[in-house]
């Protein structure tokens, strides 16, 4: 892990995102993490985000080079890949991700006294 990806006291830095590969390859008959259901699987991370509240946003990819592998999810920046990621997993995902971004208080935004009357 190279030192723009840790925080100064050693420790591994929040994400900001989270990548779920999408990619479908045009042949059928080629591995893909669409064809193994990445798709479904980003509609759940993305509502188990906003469920929880967790401070980080969820991108989908169009290729992380897994394609035999997937779907991929990846913590970034810099995190682990996720390989063969299913829908069971995304409790676990979602468990790291707010263990390592927090979440968001309801009163996070601008306060109400700044934006006028």
């Amino acid at each position: 892990m190279s030192g723009d990806e840790t925080k100064p006291d050693g420790n591994e830095m929040a994400p900001r995102a989270v990548l779920v590969c999408i990619n479908r390859r045009f042949r059928g008959d080629q591995p893909s993490c669409a064809a193994r259901g990445s798709e479904a699987l980003a509609d759940a991370i993305a509502a188990g985000i906003a469920a929880r509240n967790i401070r980080v946003k969820l991108e989908r990819s169009i290729c992380m080079g897994q394609c035999t592998k997937g779907p991929t999810v990846r913590f970034a920046p810099g995190g682990r890949f996720n390989l063969g990621t299913n829908l069971e997993d995304v409790p676990i995902l979602l468990d790291e991700l707010e263990a390592l971004c927090g979440v968001a208080d309801d009163d996070d935004g601008v306060p109400m006294h700044l934006l006028g009357s």
